[in-house]
């Protein structure tokens, strides 16, 4: 007792795992019993509150948890909630992590819509408490005690070797199997989460050296985290932000699908991420990379958005900001449409007297901080009269790295991608051909041959580079045979530096869309075969490659597919890649070249920085590129916009037309990118 009487106990709570922890702690410890109306100065007195029940109370917990937080003094929760005994968190005074953090994490990861309607009525509905738990026998409760005795002495003795620090220690009463949950703390949470005001110094960025591993690499040479480390981070089935991970090797390359749900007082957020490449757990990782980007995109998870204004009042009070019409707006026949579809979250017409919500960017053409609309930054803020969208927006343009620099490159090499893509599509541009044979790298010719026998179906390559500073790819997976049931054609597209890694990434995008199960494209056939005849009915992400699938569809590619201009090599189309190939060791410098090459252009690139609290620890940064001009990707065909004069003027300029487009000879047809 003498040994730990400077370390005073505040125990409340009640029923069987109260009454052993107590008869535990007692003689080691000095005990203060504690009600639950208990006073924040009666809190303090402790240097470590004990909250024991046998059964699972959470707006009870919740309680607790604020009053300790605001009480400035630990908390250790030890309770049962169904078939398990949970201890933790440990809330540590100063630290993000608490017991709210961990309930809204276990509530994201359970994948039954029923359980999780269930669970969420009792942390947020008053509903009458379970009397007891019938499973706690005294061997589960003693091996309970236990464990809570080995996390009180590791808080006040070897904090290192505290299990409970954002995380959770589990035993089934069934099994008495005990595993332990980490979470993340969560950046909006209600009791311990703190967003900063988004504000114009936050917005600036430098650009730092980043060294690479070789010239060829467009990653930095030293990552903070490893696979293993970004896997344990972020995967937990019970608790963490990915809680579904999974690998198909079923595929002709395996295919892993992450799946993320992040519970909201407004609602819910869902992500889901996929990887396809040559090795199941880098399918693993990179699918749980592309979830955890999602998860910034969608709406901001570290700032707090404070300017609501329209842009006529921007510019009055002389604030630096981006006019809207630059990033290509809809038609007013489409804002009509719109209208007419009574959708809860449909777009209105823009007017620059529209009062929206407006967060901070940064412009390299300016070389400072600019407004931009924050549903064009984050593609899953709330849509209502509050804060109204104009544009439909999707994550065109996010992405991950190792560092912000990483980020940014890999985010212009997309907008870049689709960009090429699109303009190849509503132009009809008759691309040329890439001959296969001319790829110098044996392993990407195996890889050709490998997918085009097993799947039946015919790869066809075309340059899509057009006035880009990198190569980009547009390709036709073609099912020649005429197979019954089998999609007619899947298209993809890939970008890259070099050439061959641009294919490379097109490649797998056609495996992962090769998994497509000929029953299900048949169970579609006649929602395919209307939206054919009507493109009004093509509205999500899921039906443009829907419609071409359909052999009957088929003929829209003849612009495209039935191109008769001469065969281009690698070589030919790419002369500079291969005459002239990387030559920087550092990241940054290929990125000013990148930016450099479209800023002579007159093209901005607007950089948001997306990074959220949750990608910390793994050392990760998230961004959304902005390149106003450029087209960008949308789904759904009364959302596309073709407002553009790079969409009339390019295809003359680069001589596929003797005039500029016109408005009518744009295809009217939906695209076919997935």
């Amino acid at each position: 007792m003498r040994e730990h009487r400077q370390y005073p106990i505040g125990l409340l709570g009640q029923g069987l795992i109260h009454q052993s922890v107590r008869r535990h702690l007692e003689n080691s410890y000095p005990i203060i019993p504690l009600a639950m109306e208990a006073s924040s100065q009666q809190l303090a007195a402790g240097k470590l509150i004990v909250f024991c029940s046998d059964i699972w109370t959470p707006q009870t917990l919740a309680n607790m948890n604020c009053r300790c937080l605001q009480a400035d003094v630990a908390l250790l929760p030890v309770y049962t909630q169904f078939g398990a005994a949970i201890v933790g968190p440990c809330i540590i005074p100063k630290e993000k992590g608490c017991t709210d953090c961990a309930e809204l994490r276990k509530l994201g990861a359970i994948t039954s819509e029923t359980e999780r309607e269930f669970v969420r009525q009792h942390l947020y509905e008053e509903r009458a408490p379970v009397v007891a738990q019938p499973w706690l026998s005294s061997f589960s409760i003693e091996m309970l005690t236990m464990l809570v005795i080995e996390e009180i002495a590791a808080y006040f003795h070897q904090p290192d070797q505290l299990r409970t620090r954002s995380a959770l220690l589990s035993i089934s009463l069934e099994t008495l199997d005990c595993s332990r949950h980490s979470f993340l703390p969560v950046s909006y949470c209600p009791a311990c989460g703190e967003l900063s005001r988004d504000t114009e110094e936050m917005a600036t960025i430098a650009l730092q050296s980043c060294p690479k591993p070789d010239v060829h690499t467009y990653r930095i040479q030293q990552p903070a985290a490893s696979a293993e480390q970004i896997l344990a981070t972020y995967v937990d089935k019970q608790a963490g932000l990915i809680s579904s991970l999974s690998a198909n090797n079923k595929n002709l390359l395996p295919i892993a699908t992450a799946q993320l749900y992040s519970e909201l007082e407004d609602g819910a957020d869902t992500a889901i991420g996929t990887g396809c490449t040559f090795h199941t757990n880098q399918s693993k990782l990179v699918a749980v990379l592309e979830a955890v980007e999602r998860y910034a995109g969608l709406r901001p998870r570290s700032k707090l958005t404070t300017i609501k204004a329209s842009y006529q009042q921007l510019v009055q009070q002389a604030q630096p900001v981006l006019d809207p019409t630059r990033l290509g707006l809809q038609s007013p026949e489409q804002y009509e449409q719109h209208k007419q579809q009574h959708q809860c979250h449909h777009l209105v017409a823009y007017q620059p007297d529209l009062s929206c919500h407006w967060i901070w960017g940064y412009s390299f053409q300016r070389q400072s901080p600019i407004l931009i609309p924050e549903h064009c930054a984050y593609y899953g803020v709330p849509i209502n009269q509050e804060n109204p969208a104009f544009v439909y927006e999707i994550s065109n343009g996010c992405a991950l790295g190792n560092c912000l620099e990483e980020a940014i490159f890999h985010g212009m090499m997309e907008v870049v991608e689709r960009d090429a893509f699109l303009l190849m599509w509503y132009a009809r541009l008759g691309l040329p051909r890439l001959n296969l044979n001319s790829v110098s790298d044996p392993t990407i010719r195996l890889l050709i041959g490998h997918l085009e026998h097993h799947s039946g179906y015919s790869i066809h390559v075309f340059n899509a580079t057009l006035d880009h500073a990198i190569p980009c790819l547009c390709m036709l997976g073609v099912d020649v045979q005429q197979r019954e049931g089998m999609p007619k054609v899947h298209v993809l597209a890939g970008s890259h530096p070099q050439p061959e890694q641009a294919l490379t990434r097109a490649l797998r995008e056609l495996t992962s869309s090769l998994a497509l199960l000929p029953e299900e494209n048949q169970q579609q056939r006649a929602h395919a075969l209307e939206m054919l005849a009507d493109a009004s009915l093509v509205q999500s992400m899921p039906d443009h490659p829907q419609v071409y699938y359909l052999p009957e569809a088929f003929e829209r590619f003849d612009f495209l597919y039935e191109n008769k201009q001469p065969q281009q090599t690698f070589q030919e189309a790419f002369s500079s890649s291969y005459q002239h190939p990387a030559e920087h060791l550092d990241l940054r410098d290929d990125l000013e070249n990148l930016m450099d090459y479209y800023l002579k252009r007159g093209t901005d690139i607007i950089v948001v920085d997306q990074t959220a609290p949750e990608h910390i620890p793994c050392g990760l940064r998230c961004v959304k590129v902005l390149m106003p001009g450029m087209l960008p990707m949308t789904f759904g065909q009364n959302n596309r916009r073709i407002q553009f004069e790079r969409l009339h003027q390019l295809p003359f300029t680069l001589g596929y037309r003797d005039h500029p487009l016109t408005q009518a000879e744009i295809n009217p047809h939906p695209h076919p990118f997935f």
